[in-house]
C-alpha cells in the first residue's frame, strides 16, 4: 500500500516539475507533497521565479539548489530543516523568502549577501540571535520571527530604514537597541509577549507608525507626556503591563489618550479582519496565511492538482 502511494506521489511531483521545465514556468508549487529531498531534476528548472515548497518534509537543500539563481520568492516553512540553508544565501536575487516553522537557531552571516530582500519570514524557529549581518539586507521592508528566543536585536538593526512591517512578538527582548530609532518607515510594530521593562521611547519617532502592540510585557511606568508624543497612531496597545495604579485610575489617566488600548474589554480582537486596507497593516498575520501565489490560470490548474495528491492517499485503498 505504501510502496504503491510513495510511486504515485513520486512520480507525479516529477511530472509536474518536467511539465514545468517544458513550459519553461516562472512559477512552481510544490506544497504538501510530502518531500523529503529535493530532486535533482528541480533544479535543472532554472526559469522559476518563484518556488513554493511549504509543509513539506524536507531536512536540507543541497548545493545543487544554486542553479536555481533566477528565484525572486522561496517559501520552504513547515518543514524538517535543523539549520539555516547557506545555498539560500547565494541566491542574490531573492526578493521573499520564509523559513518559519523549522527547527533553525542561528541565521548565518552570509544572510547580508541578500541585498534585494523585502520579505522574510523566520517565525516559530528557535531561533536565539539575529547576526550584525541582517544590517546588510538594507532594501527589507516586511520582517518577522515571532515565536522565537531573541533576547536583543544587534546595533545594525538600525540599517533596516525600508521596514515597514515588523512582527517580533513571544520573544524574550528585554531593549531595544538605539539604533531602533532609524526605523521611522514603520507602520506596524508587534512587540507582544517580551520582557520590555520601559516604554521605547524611540517609537515617538517613528511617524509613520500607526498600530503598535507593546502589551504583554512588563512596562511599570508610562509618562504622560510619552504618550501625548504617540498621538499620530491609530493605535498603541498596552494592555497587561504591571502598570502602578487601581483600574479607576488607569481609566481616568488613559481616557483622553484615545489610541491608548489598556484593558482587554476596550480592546478589537487582533483576528477580526476588515475589508479596508487599513485592517491589513491592524492584524499580524497567522504564519500559515503567509504565502501567497499569484500564477497564472494555466500554471494553477496543474499546481492546485500537485497540492491535492498527498490529501487523497486516504482513498487509493478504494482502488487497490
Amino acid at each position: 500500500m505504501n510502496s504503491v502511494y510513495n510511486f504515485i506521489k513520486e512520480n507525479h511531483m516529477l511530472a509536474v516539475i518536467e511539465s514545468a521545465i517544458i513550459r519553461k514556468s516562472f512559477t512552481l508549487n510544490l506544497s504538501k507533497f510530502e518531500i523529503e529531498e529535493v530532486p535533482e531534476l528541480l533544479t535543472t528548472c532554472r526559469t522559476l521565479l518563484k518556488l513554493y515548497l511549504s509543509k513539506n518534509e524536507i531536512r536540507e537543500i543541497p548545493d545543487c539548489f544554486i542553479s536555481l539563481n533566477r528565484l525572486r520568492t522561496l517559501t520552504l516553512d513547515y518543514n524538517c530543516l535543523t539549520e539555516f540553508p547557506r545555498i539560500v544565501c547565494d541566491l542574490l536575487e531573492l526578493r521573499s523568502l520564509n523559513l518559519s516553522c523549522n527547527k533553525i537557531r542561528k541565521i548565518p552571516p552570509e544572510i547580508g549577501q541578500l541585498l534585494l530582500l523585502e520579505v522574510f519570514w523566520c517565525n516559530n524557529t528557535g531561533l536565539e540571535l539575529l547576526p550584525e549581518e541582517i544590517g546588510n539586507c538594507e532594501s527589507l521592508e516586511t520582517f518577522g520571527a515571532r515565536g522565537n528566543k531573541l533576547y536583543r536585536l544587534p546595533e545594525s538593526f538600525g540599517l533596516l530604514t525600508r521596514l515597514k512591517w515588523l512582527t517580533l512578538e513571544n520573544n524574550r527582548i528585554a531593549e531595544l537597541p538605539e539604533a531602533f530609532v532609524a526605523l521611522t518607515n514603520l507602520v506596524h510594530l508587534n512587540l507582544k509577549d517580551n520582557r520590555l521593562t520601559t516604554f521605547p521611547k524611540a517609537i515617538i519617532e517613528h511617524k509613520r507608525l500607526q498600530f503598535c502592540f507593546l502589551n504583554n510585557n512588563h512596562i511599570y511606568n508610562i509618562q504622560n507626556n510619552d504618550l501625548e508624543a504617540t498621538s499620530f497612531m491609530k493605535m498603541l496597545k498596552i494592555t497587561n503591563n504591571p502598570l502602578a495604579g487601581t483600574t479607576e485610575m488607569l481609566t481616568e489617566r488613559f481616557t483622553n489618550f484615545k489610541h491608548v488600548i489598556y484593558a482587554d474589554e476596550t480592546s478589537p480582537a487582533e483576528s477580526d479582519i476588515d475589508e479596508d486596507s487599513e485592517s491589513d497593516w491592524e492584524n499580524s498575520v497567522a504564519t500559515s496565511d503567509l504565502n501567497t501565489t499569484d500564477e497564472s490560470d494555466d500554471e494553477r490548474e496543474i499546481q492546485d492538482i500537485s497540492v491535492m495528491i498527498p490529501d487523497l492517499s486516504k482513498y487509493i485503498s478504494a482502488f487497490c
